[in-house]
């Protein structure tokens, strides 16, 4: 086989001029400083301490950078894939424990194994069968479960996991009155204050700032102490190798999960790479290959403690709107992940959930697609019934069953 075909990274690192390193080295550094504070948001969202959402943001992203065949395609931890880990790992063992951070990984490992199979078998092209009005029903219904799950953090609020999410929106509700103000008012105030900087220029990393005046107003006014629960101490230092506990047992309880996360990881993944792909005409996007990129991406981040990952539309727009050229953006997103484990964790002791939860509200809201709802129902009234009907059941009974149903 061609070793260029297989490794993409061999024929832009060839004809790598010198002029593209300043864009690169840009979006980069822009990026990684939105997923700092994103990946310790999608980490939670998991199900898991933030700290392993940086460490999804390191192994997984090289390998890409290297065996992908998009320029601007940033992988890492995303709501969606998070919220579907919670789903179904979430249903064999406690969220936090021990054990369910043991299966996350493991799952991660039997995605990466499944996509790489798809690859061999040249199974790219069932992407395509995975109807838009499909997709756009679960994802709209995923936001809406995504903002549920994090009601507990923005309104200070214990609220217990419950299976379906209009149970988690009606204890919510009842208890509306055991509201933390300091923490509602720190999540309000840090998606408005998100979405002003956006405003003003996307490239501004709103995310991070609004995390540092987070942390600086939870430290001197020592807003932990009445109330405002915060992230506490986060581990220092890079991923350990450590092999994913793997047995027929373990396969078993999480293997409807890494169907499901397979499938939609897939469509989500390519489907962002195919529409920046669409803007230039330099590189060109293979089904193929990209299944072989992301699956031996989440093989080996599953042997350094890496969560599921998956491509982020937000991150890579805005790796492509920063002037990013090569996969070596992506490899300085890398690099200021680790350095950020390696000498920066302890600054975040103090960063308080209810931000965390603000930048995941934010982050979903585009996740929700009424504007396609309207779109279809003008033109197309049987893809409008088939998107209502994945939302519906993906909402009201579960999130598997509901993509299975619009398939």
């Amino acid at each position: 086989m061609n070793l260029k075909k297989r490794i993409p990274a061999i024929d832009w690192i060839s004809n790598y001029k010198k002029s593209d390193f300043k864009f690169d080295l840009i979006a980069g550094l822009t990026v990684g400083v939105m997923l700092v504070p994103q990946g310790m948001a999608y980490a939670l969202l998991a199900g898991v301490p933030p700290i392993y959402g940086l460490y999804a943001g390191i192994v997984p992203l090289f390998l890409y950078a290297i065996l992908g065949t998009s320029m601007h395609l940033s992988i890492g931890p995303v709501a969606v894939s998070a919220l579907l880990v919670l789903a179904g790992v979430g249903q064999v063992a406690e969220p936090f424990s021990e054990e369910y951070l043991s299966l996350v990984i493991l799952a991660g490992l039997l995605i990466g194994i499944a996509q790489m199979t798809m690859s061999f078998l040249r199974l790219g092209f069932l992407v395509n069968f995975l109807s838009h009005p499909v997709i756009a029903g679960f994802t709209s219904a995923a936001a809406v479960i995504i903002a549920a799950s994090q009601l507990k953090y923005l309104l200070g609020v214990d609220i217990p996991r419950f299976h379906h999410f209009y149970e988690t929106v009606g204890y919510a509700f009842s208890h509306i009155s055991e509201t933390n103000l300091l923490a509602l008012g720190l999540g309000l105030g840090g998606m408005v204050l998100i979405a002003v900087l956006k405003k003003i220029n996307k490239n501004i990393p709103g995310a991070l700032l609004t995390v540092i005046i987070g942390i600086a107003l939870v430290y001197f006014f020592q807003l932990n102490k009445q109330g405002i629960n915060i992230v506490g101490a986060v581990p220092q230092g890079l991923p350990k190798l450590i092999f994913p506990e793997i047995s027929m047992a373990n396969i078993k309880l999480v293997l409807p999960t890494v169907l499901t996360v397979t499938l939609i990881g897939i469509v989500e993944s390519i489907g962002i790479a195919k529409a920046i792909e669409s803007k230039h005409d330099y590189y060109k996007v293979r089904p193929n290959q990209e299944l072989f990129a992301l699956g031996v991406s989440k093989i080996v981040g599953s042997f350094f403690q890496s969560i599921p990952t998956s491509g982020s539309f937000s991150r890579s727009a805005i790796n492509n709107e920063s002037g990013g050229k090569t996969g070596l953006s992506s490899i300085i997103t890398a690099a200021l992940i680790a350095i950020t484990l390696l000498f920066l964790m302890p600054l975040f002791y103090y960063l308080p959930e209810a931000l965390l939860a603000s930048i995941i509200l934010l982050a979903v809201k585009g996740l929700f697609e009424y504007k396609e709802a309207i779109h279809l129902w003008k033109i197309h009234r049987n893809d409008f019934w088939m998107m209502i009907v994945t939302f519906v059941v993906t909402l009201g009974v579960g999130i598997e069953l509901g993509v299975l149903t619009g398939v």
